[in-house]
């Protein structure tokens, strides 16, 4: 009788690995890879810093759009389906970019992959980290959303070049390919059954007003974040020396890969609540700092602390919104990344209003934002202190 069970039973390794492939090709290729590209398309084809605001914020709206699709219960027992799904459009959209010349098509391109990217997080989500509880590998949580971090190093390693041999179209060909080559290594998770959290419909009744508090803070980091992801380079690129900006992104990525391990660890031994309040404390310093200071030093300390920090915040934010929502758990992941999505369409249209064509006061915006975001979230971060630390 227990032979077939543990033949089902699916092991976690090869399910964190296709995890993280799957973040790395619809997030940190898909969604991140504009950002490495933006002043090489500023070089080849003229954008604006307001037009780089609005492409980036047309594809938060698709982010925002394909999360609040993705809490349809349609989407919910076909994870797998829309999973490849949101996979296969995020290679389709890289490659449409270099097709045309015309911002419109561009724009609609970057809403299309915004819907993919969302589709492909929450789902891979949803599939392997259900996949961990019920395991009790909780502990690997924090290499799947690493999996973010190592896409964006990739696309920060492989833009230069692809710029130097050709172009800004040659960037997006070749984000296309290293998508294409991270989908095919998380198609596998799409294989996972669909299973349901259990005990969720047993759990306690939701703290409302807190999980209120805990979604305005996540929406406020959204729209700080996403202003250092969209115009890190640019900045650096202004600043100089070419190094910095060549490297700054992939330092990004590296930082990114092993954060949220190490944000696991503090939290086991601090509690979720109070170490998502020092990441948000540290990212907000980091974020604003090649606003005030601008040295390659700065921006090099701006590149580790969004890298180290804005995927940990995502990796501890969830998981206490899931504990807040008790019985009402099942679409927190979907919904808190609508909010999340909304703050990332906020937060370039902010800047594409306020800072004209200088990229650098932005950051301060940004870090501001992170500020409000951490003040918000002090009153359901004490309620973490009282919780489990690691995701789930």
């Amino acid at each position: 009788m227990s032979t077939p069970t543990v033949a089902a039973r699916p092991r976690p390794g090869p399910a964190v690995a296709a995890g993280a492939a799957a973040f790395a090709a619809a997030m940190g290729v898909g969604r991140f890879v504009f950002t490495p590209i933006v002043p090489v398309m500023r070089a080849g084809t003229g954008l604006t810093t307001a037009e780089v605001g609005l492409l980036a914020s047309a594809n938060y709206l698709g982010y925002l759009v394909g999360c609040v699709l993705a809490v349809a219960p349609l989407v919910r027992r076909r994870r797998g389906a829309f999973l490849t799904a949101g996979l296969v459009l995020t290679v389709v959209t890289l490659a449409v970019m270099p097709l045309s010349a015309d911002f419109g098509v561009w724009a609609v391109a970057r809403g299309v992959s915004g819907i993919a990217s969302a589709f492909a997080f929450v789902t891979a989500a949803d599939l392997v980290l259900t996949l961990l509880r019920r395991q009790d590998r909780d502990d690997l949580a924090g290499w799947v959303f690493g999996g973010v971090g190592a896409g964006i190093a990739l696309s920060g390693l492989v833009t230069p070049v692809a710029a130097a041999v050709g172009g800004w179209t040659a960037t997006w060909w070749t984000a296309a390919v290293l998508a294409l080559a991270l989908g095919l290594l998380a198609v596998r998770l799409a294989r996972l059954p669909a299973v349901e959290d259990e005990g969720v419909a047993d759990g306690p009744p939701p703290r409302t007003a807190l999980l209120v508090a805990l979604g305005v803070a996540y929406f406020l980091e959204g729209a700080g974040y996403i202003i250092t992801g969209t115009f890190l380079v640019d900045v650096a690129t202004d600043i100089g020396p070419s190094w910095v900006a060549a490297g700054s992104w992939t330092i990004a990525g590296l930082a990114g890969v092993p954060s949220c391990v190490l944000w696991a660890r503090v939290a086991a031994r601090h509690g979720r609540g109070p170490t998502l309040l020092a990441a948000l404390a540290v990212q907000a310093v980091g974020l604003a700092l090649p606003a005030v200071v601008a040295s390659p030093v700065a921006v090099v300390v701006s590149a580790v602390v969004f890298g180290g920090t804005f995927i940990g915040i995502v990796m501890l934010t969830l998981p206490l919104a899931r504990t807040l929502a008790g019985r009402g758990a099942g679409p927190v992941v979907a919904g808190f990344s609508a909010l999340y999505g909304v703050g990332q369409v906020v937060g370039p249209v902010l800047v594409a209003v306020v800072s004209g064509d200088d990229a650098r006061p932005a950051l301060a915006l940004g870090g501001a934002l992170v500020v409000a975001a951490t003040v918000v979230a002090v009153a359901p971060a004490r309620f973490g202190t009282r919780t489990g630390s690691l995701p789930g």
